[in-house]
């Protein structure tokens, strides 16, 4: 990767996640008690509410601090059986730091599980789930603004840009696939062609898995 080519966090495109809370899980209900009598959320339908990061971090920080602080030393990804949804909550809010809006969701199911399998190590863990809804993938936090410029006739020639607006939305997964396209068919010299691998290494494994809505914004 060039030099010139900046070190970025793929968690700052995120907007707006979506994530589910077990009703017989002991945390997730209380979670979801406590957003229902001490937030000013908005319905979405029934056992669906939005709320804002910052209601959301207030009411962990009021209502659980000791739970808290008693995880802080426990790793994101995969996780002792013991870590609660507080913990994952905790570090979604840290690592997404651009988030505009969480959707809660109440699952009413008895039965459910989020342990895994970790057969390398034999043990059973727990991965959280979520799911990413929108993103905003700024070209110009990605790359200095020079190759930006340089790129756009490329993302025209695949349709990502337009000459009219600096900005599109679409799917990730067709971001993803027009910017294979244009590394594959289009001319272009080396340093557009690394900018172009950079900008998809951008997007990690879960951000294609859940194929969000992407604002993908150039810069002219």
């Amino acid at each position: 990767m060039s030099d010139s080519f900046v070190t970025y966090n793929p968690g700052t495109m995120v907007d707006v996640i979506d994530v589910t809370l077990f009703k017989y899980n002991h945390y997730d209900n209380l979670i979801w008690t406590k957003c229902l009598n001490q937030v000013d959320y908005m319905p979405v339908r029934e056992d669906e509410i939005i709320i804002n990061p910052y209601q959301l971090q207030m009411l962990l920080d009021v209502n659980f601090e000791r739970e808290l602080n008693r995880l802080k030393s426990v790793n994101f990804d995969l996780v002792h059986k013991d870590a609660s949804s507080l913990f994952f909550l905790i570090k979604m809010l840290e690592d997404f730091e651009n988030l505009k809006w969480i959707k809660l969701s109440l699952n009413r199911k008895r039965h459910f599980s989020r342990m895994v399998e970790d057969y390398s190590g034999s043990t059973r863990q727990i991965k959280y789930s979520f799911k990413i809804l929108k993103m905003t993938a700024r070209l110009s936090h990605m790359l200095p603004i020079d190759v930006v410029r340089s790129l756009n006739k490329i993302l025209k020639k695949v349709s990502l840009v337009d000459m009219q607006k600096p900005y599109h939305t679409i799917k990730l997964k067709t971001v993803v696939i027009a910017l294979e396209a244009a590394l594959n068919t289009v001319d272009m010299n080396d340093e557009q062609a690394e900018a172009l691998s950079h900008i998809l290494d951008c997007f990690d494994s879960k951000m294609e898995g859940d194929n969000p809505e992407v604002l993908f914004v150039t810069d002219w």
